[in-house]
């Protein structure tokens, strides 16, 4: 959560509830989007010097706009200069795995049910993909809206003989990529759990 929250606010300064939609939007799958957890972390954060904010007044309604500062800086990069670890825990796999319990005609509906579940997942990370292919258009967009808010030199730590544009290019492209990665999961999973289904209805004609 802290490297995620970290990479948001480096991107653009944010509201708990801009964090919040970000992660809903761009993180479903990796992380937490409730408001307690995001707020837990944002108060280490503060804690630790990594994040810092402002308050204002909008439409008589009290904000504070995170940002990130120079210490938080160095921990996000510190902390995606790791290798990745492999990490995918679905505890409602548990369910499948003893599956084997329940008649064949007990088993289609639990399958079915969960195809759905799949089918709505895609669907809603088609949506962020199209959406973000259009963003990834817009480096011209977004460079003009770091100059606007001053933030160029935020950049200048990741830049590593980088271009802004350069850089900018490849932030989108990474991002793009895992949303890419997302979907061909999702698609082999809906295809797995079909043939599933189509196993447990023989057995059930049988």
């Amino acid at each position: 959560m802290d490297t995620i929250i970290l990479g948001i606010l480096l991107l653009k300064e944010s509201t708990v509830y801009e964090l919040r939609n970000a992660i809903k939007t761009n993180f479903t799958s990796m992380s937490s989007s409730s408001t307690g957890s995001i707020q837990a972390a944002i108060k280490k954060l503060l804690a630790g010097d990594m994040v810092t904010y402002q308050e204002l007044v909008e439409n008589s309604v009290n904000k504070k706009i995170y940002s990130i500062t120079d210490k938080g800086k160095e921990y996000f990069l510190e902390k995606i200069e790791h290798p990745m670890k492999y990490k995918e825990k679905n505890m409602e796999l548990s369910k499948f795995f003893f599956m084997g319990f329940l008649p064949a005609e007990k088993r289609i509906p639990l399958i079915k049910s969960y195809i759905q579940e799949l089918e709505k997942e895609k669907a809603a990370l088609e949506h962020i993909h199209t959406k973000n292919y259009v963003e990834r258009q817009g480096v011209e967009e977004y460079k003009s809206y770091l100059k606007e808010s001053n933030r160029q030199d935020d950049f200048t730590p990741f830049s590593f003989n980088r271009s802004l544009e350069e850089l900018i290019t490849d932030i989108a492209d990474y991002q793009y990529s895992t949303l890419e990665l997302g979907l061909k999961k999702i698609d082999f999973e809906i295809t797995w759990f079909k043939d599933q289904l189509n196993k447990a209805t023989s057995q059930n004609k049988q």
